[in-house]
C-alpha cells in the first residue's frame, strides 16, 4: 500500500470532535484521506443504518483533505462514502478516535465507531476502530467540548492518532476478501510511544439494565463505570489491558 492508497475515516462523536481532526490529519500525512463523519454525535448505536429520513452529505472545511458531514451514523456515512462520495473504492477504513474506551462486547456492539468499521469490513475492506480511555471525572467536560484537550492527554491523542496510522501501515498486504473483521484498537490516556500493544480478546461482561428512571417517570441511559470497575477479566482480554495501561488489539471476526 503505497502514499496513494486511499484511506476513509469516520467517527461517532460528529466532523467537530478534535480526536477526528488528528486521526484524519496523522493518515493523511502518509495516505490519500478522506472523511465522512455525522453532523453531530451518534454514539451508542452500533451499525444502525438510516431507513426512513432522507441523508444529505455537505463538503466542510478544516481538514486538510476532501470532508463531509452526514446527517446520519457512522455505518451510513461509510456506506454513502464508498457508493457515492469517493472517486474509488478506498484501501482502508478507519473509524475514530473515539472520545473513550470500546472495551467488553457489550461496548463494543453498541459503539458506532465500531459500527463505521464494521461498514468497511462488509464491503471486503482492512477496517479500524480506534479508542482512547479518558478519565471519568472529565470525560463529559471534554464530550461536551468536542475533544478539546490539552496537555498531557492532548499528547496522548497525538500519539494514538500515530499509532493509529502505524496500524494502518501494518494493513498494507491486506486485501478485499470475504472476512468480516475489524481491528480493534483501545489506547490509555496515558498512551506513550513506548506503550506495550497486547494482543487481546474483547472481555466477557454482563451490564444488567442499562437505564435508570428519571424524574418524569421515564428512563435513561446511565452510564456507570462500575460496570467495568467491578468486573474480573481474564488476562489475555481487552479491560485487563486496559487496567495495565497498555494499548490493546482485539481482531473482531464476524465472518465466522
Amino acid at each position: 500500500m503505497g502514499p496513494e492508497a486511499t484511506v476513509l475515516v469516520t467517527n461517532d462523536d460528529g466532523i467537530g470532535s478534535r480526536f477526528l481532526l488528528e486521526l484524519a490529519k496523522a493518515v493523511g500525512e502518509r495516505r490519500n484521506v478522506f472523511v465522512c463523519a455525522p453532523d453531530g454525535e451518534r454514539s451508542w448505536i452500533g451499525h444502525a443504518i438510516t431507513r426512513h429520513e432522507r441523508l444529505i452529505p455537505q463538503e466542510v472545511d478544516g481538514f486538510d483533505c476532501p470532508a463531509w458531514k452526514v446527517n446520519g451514523t457512522p455505518a451510513d456515512c461509510v456506506n454513502l462514502a464508498i457508493g457515492h462520495l469517493l472517486p474509488k473504492k478506498p484501501d482502508v477504513v478507519v473509524s475514530g478516535i473515539n472520545l473513550g474506551y470500546n472495551v467488553t462486547w457489550p461496548m463494543i456492539l453498541s459503539s458506532g465507531t465500531v459500527g463505521g468499521a464494521l461498514e468497511g469490513a462488509l464491503e471486503g475492506l482492512p477496517s479500524i476502530a480506534a479508542s482512547m480511555s479518558l478519565p471519568v471525572d472529565c470525560f463529559d467536560e471534554i464530550r461536551e467540548n468536542h475533544g478539546e484537550v490539552k496537555g498531557s492527554l492532548l499528547d496522548s491523542l497525538l500519539v494514538s492518532a500515530r499509532r493509529t496510522a502505524d496500524f494502518v501501515d501494518e494493513l498494507a498486504n491486506d486485501s478485499c476478501n470475504e472476512k468480516i473483521q475489524v481491528h480493534n484498537l483501545n489506547f490509555p490516556e496515558n498512551i506513550k510511544e513506548e506503550t506495550p500493544l497486547a494482543t487481546v480478546q474483547p472481555a466477557h461482561l454482563k451490564l444488567g439494565s442499562l437505564f435508570s428512571p428519571d424524574a418524569e417517570g421515564g428512563y435513561r441511559l446511565l452510564y456507570r463505570p462500575e460496570w467495568l470497575d467491578d468486573a474480573d477479566p481474564a488476562p489475555d482480554t481487552d479491560l485487563a489491558a486496559l487496567r495495565q495501561g497498555y494499548a490493546s488489539h482485539a481482531l473482531l471476526d464476524f465472518s465466522v
